[in-house]
């Protein structure tokens, strides 16, 4: 099994078939076919479940077992890339950052402010994914860094479990503060609001609903918090929440949740603090050690520098 087959195992479960996979990766089908065959014949099991021209991709009950200690494999082989990389003190101007889409993102991009203005000559990406999503990429070396929000109930040691020496965690902020941004229909002349108050409202959050370990915690806390008051409360889902999010709030009886008041004003929009919210979250940055880059050290002093002044 080479590395290359490797990889292209990891990547096809994303994909409705081997054709529907040719169209992304840079494999034609018979390639796609053929690399499979020859981890399936090495292995002594079918892994994926597929009919006459490779349609309807699925794994087999095998592929299911195996998927993960293989995704973990592949893992494994892209960190080792990366620590030899490092020993190599390989530099580059681009740089990598991995974000939620959580409404603002307020400490995060005065970070990368800061960086980009110590740096003019570096190229700066910021890619947005749920946490799960931006973990994975930070330890196949998709991502150098990733600034990520954790629930203060969630156990770090725990949910790095079988990782935990791939990924080194920078605490930078609690926030405590909860914001409902809502149409400047509502509470005129008010900064603070109760919970209860903001009943009749749905409160839309910035993720998607799907399976992703700390929107599902966030998710349970705003349950749990809603259940100790006494309140049914209703929730929605607006990913990114992008511009196009504001002219739905201006519209309808919506909320969009944020831990800070935005710098930047949105035309029809308030945004008060929630007084009696119990809950809070932890922003760390994360990066991989083996990553000994440059540009990575340069936005480590930002992060040190930032998290000084607070």
């Amino acid at each position: 099994m080479t590395t290359e087959e490797l990889a292209l195992i990891c990547e096809l479960p994303s994909y409705a078939s081997f054709l529907d996979a040719s169209y992304y990766l840079p494999y034609s089908p018979s390639i796609i076919t053929k690399y499979v065959n020859n981890v399936e014949q090495e292995l002594g099991i079918k892994l994926f479940i597929r009919s006459n021209k490779s349609r309807n991709l699925q794994l087999t009950n095998e592929g299911e077992s195996l998927i993960g200690s293989i995704k973990r494999l592949n893992d494994d082989w892209i960190y080792i890339k990366r620590q030899i990389d490092g020993l190599k003190n390989t530099n580059t101007s681009m740089i990598k950052i991995g974000s939620q889409p959580r409404f603002g993102n307020y400490h995060e991009q005065k970070i990368i402010s800061d960086y980009m203005f110590r740096n003019p000559g570096a190229q700066v990406i910021v890619s947005k994914g749920q946490a799960d999503e931006l973990i994975r990429h930070l330890i196949s070396g998709k991502l150098d860094a990733a600034f990520i929000t954790f629930n203060q109930s969630m156990d770090l040691d725990t949910y790095f479990s079988g990782h935990g020496d791939m990924i080194t965690a920078r605490h930078i902020i609690n926030e405590k503060d909860l914001y409902a941004g809502v149409s400047d229909k509502y509470f005129k002349n008010h900064s603070d609001v109760l919970l209860s108050e903001l009943e009749d409202f749905t409160f839309a959050f910035p993720f998607p609903d799907e399976n992703d370990t700390q929107s599902a915690r966030a998710l349970q806390s705003w349950k749990e918090e809603g259940e100790k008051k006494g309140l049914h409360l209703r929730y929605t889902n607006l990913h990114g929440c992008d511009s196009s999010a504001f002219e739905i709030v201006r519209q309808k009886k919506i909320a969009i949740t944020a831990t800070h008041i935005p710098a930047a004003e949105h035309e029809g929009i308030r945004f008060v603090r929630i007084s009696d919210w119990a809950g809070s979250t932890n922003l760390y940055f994360l990066k991989c050690p083996a990553n000994r880059s440059l540009v990575l050290r340069q936005l480590e002093a930002c992060v040190e520098d930032y998290t000084k002044s607070l």
